[in-house]
């Protein structure tokens, strides 16, 4: 085994995880049809979009990425669900590093949706036709997993990013996995977050039907191309994906606030206390930056609380956490349709944002 292979993150799940076509809600020829009009329309915006980028105003950036990527989830026919507690305001700080686990390709989408990030990703994705030339103009940061020697720099990468404020979003299991469970999270780019004094926001995705069965039809695994992955997503009828925000370890009180952006409108997720029912981390933000401990520590406690998550819910019953709107989490006003509200117990509301092509 040579130093790619030990570098070089494997997941247990392949095309067997995936469920079988017959024992899926299918949408009709006409609705794939207009799915896939609508993908190809905003791909093309999305290239006018990106060249645009540079000359608009940084809200402007945010807010024209965060529409554009909620547009591409709800061409796809996906519905974005986020739950959580409702956040409350907080002025200028740091940027955050936001770790969450990995299922899909559409995991991107549903984070950007939320509120645009730059991300870490595989070098390969830059050579993606299209897709690479948009991720390039995100802002992405990449970091070839074939070459260990590079890892220090893709680390600094992101911590630079951090120190100038930006949020930003990393798939520490390394690969994706069916979403059943989460996989061990690698403890590196957590350094990041340590060397630059920026909180940690752990978020979990769960992927469902309209009926709240869990599915791993968007699961992108083994062989799979993502032709054929798009091909599956277009194909389903009721496919949700749910964007849950999980407590932040502990912070010290010279720590920032955990954001979902970067703005004077920015709002705060989660705040700087870890909930009292989960054990915290202290003091992460004060730790000794070179303790590999520390890291570890981060690591494991966001892939725990992610697992937790991600269990399936007890037959007949709902999680008790209220939700907020994807746009009132960066700080806008949104309007939700009264028939997407529905409780789940006393104080607790969940939300289903935006609408999907039929």
């Amino acid at each position: 085994m040579n130093g790619a292979d030990t570098w070089t993150p494997n997941s247990p799940c392949d095309t067997h995880c995936l469920p079988h076509r017959r024992t899926l809600p299918r949408a009709t020829f006409a609705c794939r049809l207009r799915r896939v009009l609508a993908v190809a329309v905003l791909l093309l915006y999305g290239v006018l979009l990106a060249s645009a980028m540079p000359v608009l105003s940084e809200s402007l950036r945010r807010t024209a990425a965060r529409t554009w990527f909620t547009g591409v989830l709800a061409a796809l026919g996906v519905r974005l669900r986020v739950r959580g507690v409702p956040p409350s305001r907080a002025g200028e700080g740091a940027g955050a590093l936001v770790v969450s686990n990995h299922v899909s390709w559409l995991d991107v989408l549903a984070l950007q949706a939320v509120c645009p990030m730059r991300l870490l990703a595989k070098a390969e994705v830059r050579d993606w036709p299209l897709l690479g030339m948009l991720a390039v103009r995100a802002g992405t940061l990449f970091i070839d997993r074939n070459r260990p020697s590079g890892l220090p720099a893709a680390i600094g990468s992101v911590t630079e990013a951090l120190r100038h404020g930006y949020v930003v979003g990393a798939f520490p299991e390394g690969t994706t996995r069916c979403g059943r469970a989460s996989g061990r999270y690698r403890p590196a780019v957590f350094q990041a977050a340590l060397d630059a004094g920026a909180p940690v926001r752990p978020v979990a995705l769960r992927y469902e039907l309209a009926s709240g069965e869990p599915t791993t039809v968007a699961a992108f695994l083994g062989e799979d191309t993502l032709l054929g992955s798009l091909r599956e997503v277009l194909a389903v009828r009721g496919l949700v994906v749910e964007l849950i925000p999980l407590p932040s370890p502990r912070a010290t009180a010279t720590a920032s606030p955990v954001r979902f952006d970067r703005g004077r409108d920015s709002v705060a997720l989660g705040a700087s206390a870890s909930d009292p029912g989960r054990p915290g981390i202290s003091g992460y933000a004060a730790v000794r930056r070179d303790n590999p401990a520390a890291r570890r520590e981060l690591a494991s406690y966001c892939a725990r609380v992610v697992t937790e998550a991600c269990e399936p819910r007890p037959a007949g019953n709902h999680w008790t956490c209220t939700a907020v709107e994807v746009a009132a989490s960066c700080g806008d006003r949104s309007e939700r349709p009264p028939r997407n509200d529905r409780r789940d117990g006393p104080g607790a509301r969940e939300s289903t944002v935006g609408t999907a092509v039929p």
